[in-house]
């Protein structure tokens, strides 16, 4: 055996041989009963990094500090700067003992780690962003949350998100394959405090948390770690094992909280050093912000979903006597909103009432007027026992003014079918195109009622007529976003009146949905995905006698020579 004296090694566990070779080695090696001590033996190496280093003494802060605090922390792998020195060290166990193997590293060796653990952690860095990044849905952006965190920062993960009411979910992964989600009460949570405070954003840097603290969560922790801890205490159902290490995480963005993380490290893993609680750090602040675009984007999908609920006209109704189709391209087609409105209801009288506008512009402000008006123009006719179209244009007009700077156009009117099969429709306009009717004959012809638009001035006058439809006849109601559809060989050319009359010329003896979806189609062609401005389109017809044959169009092109043509009652 070598004694301690003049800096050799000191060994009390091999032969004395062995421990002469062991002097010669430049690494130094010290063998103890655990991590922590009592030491056993230590070679010239290690006696010349730790002089005060003793036999039979634990590994104490003072003999060996980075050994005692990489104990400590039951990290395998230790860097350490000691009095002066930088120092990497590595544990192996072998016959029963813990061995350390410790090795000083030059400047240079310092460096190349740095820069290459440095690479790495800016690498896992970059993946977090590219995978969080990847979508907008806050489901899958959780889930990709908690499985990145696996195996590089944590063995487990668990997500708690913002609280909701009284109850929130949570989502967990690991160990291994295993995936979970759940909910869990606010009181429970409260137990907590650092997980509460994290989820509430009042605790901005992450924090190591015990296992008797996490107890209350023994829902949310994976319940292999409760099977596998040293101490015996760990309780069923999941809770931490004395063992074990955790590390709380706040996800928040711009202020706002987005969650909060929990990292879990099973016995056999070294615990949360400042290095990983950095990385911690780093990655918390790129899943915050992922969390709360996915946050906010769902929840701006949800307010679209309601607005499109509450505008998106109500599906028509069936009328006895009366046919009815339509059809709605909004202009802003991934929101589904427009300034285009219409309404068909059953008449006490018989028949059906109806309104058809359009607001000026397209989005959402002309979206916002044309409910105003539409949910108006509901509420008077429930209020009403006799229709009073152009009483209620005058209101509308005082309301459209009030809203804003937009006007809009507006037909309002009634169907009454008659007993010779044909059905009387008066109208009133408020600036809104003239209806066009397809006649029997497979002509197309011009209702004309003049009126001014609505919210244009403050007194405007308005236009009243009759019509009627024989059997088999049809009535179009459109917005200009079909005339002024613009496509073409061009791109530039607008769809124009002329070709809307040959389209619906062309439309002889086919039913009001087909006529209205016929119509829609064609425009849609024309514009050949080009923007476009809302298009609606609402058809009204009588139905056609029995054993009536189909209409055939004319063969030449006279359906807009017929449109130039008007009815007056």
């Amino acid at each position: 055996m070598t004694d301690d004296s003049g800096g050799g090694g000191a060994w009390g566990c091999v032969p004395g041989r062995l421990g002469e070779l062991l002097d010669l080695v430049d690494e130094a090696v010290v063998v103890c009963d655990r991590a922590d001590g009592p030491v056993r033996g230590f070679n010239r190496a290690a006696a010349d990094l730790f002089p005060r280093l003793r036999p039979g003494s634990p590994v104490s802060m003072s003999a060996a500090a980075p050994l005692a605090r990489a104990a400590a922390r039951r990290e395998e792998r230790f860097s350490a700067e000691y009095e002066g020195r930088g120092l990497s060290g590595r544990l192996h166990t072998a016959g029963g003992l813990t061995v350390w193997l410790v090795r000083q590293v030059s400047s240079v060796q310092e460096a190349e780690a740095a820069l290459a653990h440095e690479r790495e952690k800016s690498a896992f860095l970059e993946e977090t962003t590219r995978r969080l990044g990847a979508s907008l849905h806050h489901g899958r952006t959780v889930r990709a949350l908690v499985e990145i965190v696996i195996p590089k920062l944590a063995d487990a993960a668990v997500v708690v998100l913002p609280v909701s009411g009284r109850r929130t979910r949570w989502h967990r992964a690991g160990p291994g394959d295993a995936r979970r989600s759940g909910e869990v009460a606010v009181e429970t949570l409260e137990r907590v405090p650092k997980v509460a405070d994290a989820l509430y954003g009042l605790q901005p840097r992450p924090t190591v948390v015990s296992p008797q603290e996490l107890a209350a969560l023994e829902d949310l922790m994976p319940g292999e770690f409760g099977q596998s801890g040293q101490s015996g205490e760990g309780g069923p159902g999941g809770q931490l094992s004395q063992g074990e290490d955790a590390l709380v995480v706040q996800l928040a963005a711009g202020g706002v909280p987005a969650g909060a993380l929990i990292m879990l490290r099973g016995p056999e893993r070294a615990r949360f050093d400042d290095t990983d609680i950095d990385l911690a750090r780093r990655f918390a602040i790129r899943a915050g912000l992922a969390l709360a675009t996915a946050a906010l984007y769902s929840q701006q999908a949800h307010t679209i979903a309601v607005l499109q609920a509450s505008m998106a006209p109500e599906p028509l109704p069936s009328a006895d006597g009366l046919r009815l189709g339509a059809a709605y391209r909004p202009a802003a087609e991934a929101l589904r909103i427009s300034g285009d409105f219409y309404h068909v209801a059953p008449s006490a009288a018989g028949g059906v009432t109806f309104f058809f506008g359009d607001v000026s512009g397209k989005g959402a402000e002309a979206a916002v007027v044309a409910g105003q008006v539409r949910q108006s123009m509901r509420t008077l006719a429930m209020v009403r026992t006799e229709p009073e179209p152009l009483r209620d244009l005058r209101l509308l007009n005082d309301l459209v003014i009030s809203a804003g700077h937009r006007f809009t156009t507006l037909v309002t009117g009634a169907a009454r079918p008659c007993d010779d099969g044909s059905v009387q429709v008066e109208i009133a306009s408020g600036g809104h195109l003239s209806p066009l009717i397809l006649r029997e004959d497979g002509k197309v012809t011009e209702i004309v009622c003049e009126g001014m638009l609505l919210g244009a001035v403050p007194d405007p006058s308005f236009g009243r007529t009759e019509c009627r439809l024989e059997p088999g006849e049809l009535m179009l109601l459109y917005s200009d976003g079909v005339t002024e559809a613009r496509g073409g060989a061009s791109g530039r050319e607008i769809y124009g009146e002329e070709r809307l009359v040959d389209a619906l010329a062309s439309c002889g003896g086919m039913q009001a949905p087909s006529v209205a979806e016929r119509l829609e189609l064609l425009t849609t062609e024309w514009l050949a995905g080009r923007p476009h401005d809302d298009i609606s389109l609402l058809t009204l017809q009588a139905p056609p006698r029995r054993g009536a044959p189909p209409h055939r169009p004319p063969e030449s092109s006279g359906g807009s020579e017929g449109a130039r043509k008007s009815e007056n009652p």
